[in-house]
């Protein structure tokens, strides 16, 4: 087998263990959200949290080999581009030709791909909240947080209670904004200080 095969053969190995780092990262990723949910909700679920852990420590040790394997790769292909170095200069200077600087091997990097999930955006300017929860940083706690949505009546839901009783609907369907959240002004609090942030009115 050449250089240029063997080269290829790494360069395409490496790419592949980029790629199942990155979804061991993931499914590290989510075990760790699985058991923070665990340890908040308090269930005594102790099985479940043990296997968890158990799935998390198995993942670290796949990570720690993938990154062994990775790191041999990358110097057994840093060792045939060195060689590739070498061939060409005493073939440049067997010739009596000016000879090449030899590219040097440490300049080779892999970069691996971005998330593919975007960054959630965080909402600072109170005037902008959507009436759905969202990122935002609280000004009692300074964390950041997403925030808790409550519905309450507000002016809006009386005025269209009775804008439809005296349309003639008084037989109960004036009570339907009532049951609406798009008649009502919406609340956003932070669950940490449980402060309310802003109030989004209808009118």
């Amino acid at each position: 087998m050449t250089s240029s095969d063997s080269e290829q053969k790494i360069s395409a190995e490496l790419k592949q263990l980029s790629l199942m780092r990155q979804q061991l990262l993931e499914r590290k990723k989510i075990q760790c959200i699985f058991q923070e949910l665990r340890n908040r909700a308090e269930f005594g679920q102790a099985e479940g949290a043990a296997s968890n852990q158990h799935e998390i420590d198995s993942i670290d040790d796949k990570l720690k080999q993938l990154t062994e394997r990775k790191a041999e790769l990358q110097k057994s292909h840093d060792n045939i581009l060195h060689a590739k170095d070498k061939k060409e200069d005493s073939l440049t200077s067997s010739q009596m030709t000016v000879p090449v600087a030899p590219v040097p091997a440490s300049n080779m990097i892999y970069i691996e791909a971005p998330p593919s999930i975007p960054a959630p955006t965080v909402i600072l300017d109170l005037e902008n909240f959507p009436p759905c929860p969202c990122r935002t940083q609280c000004p009692a706690c300074e964390q950041f947080i997403v925030t808790e949505t409550f519905t309450s009546v507000s002016s809006l839901t009386w005025l269209v209670c009775f804008m439809i009783a005296l349309t003639g609907c008084a037989a109960g369907c004036c009570l339907i904004p009532f049951c609406i959240d798009t008649f009502k002004s919406t609340t956003h609090k932070c669950p940490r200080c449980r402060t309310s942030i802003i109030t989004i009115k209808k009118l």
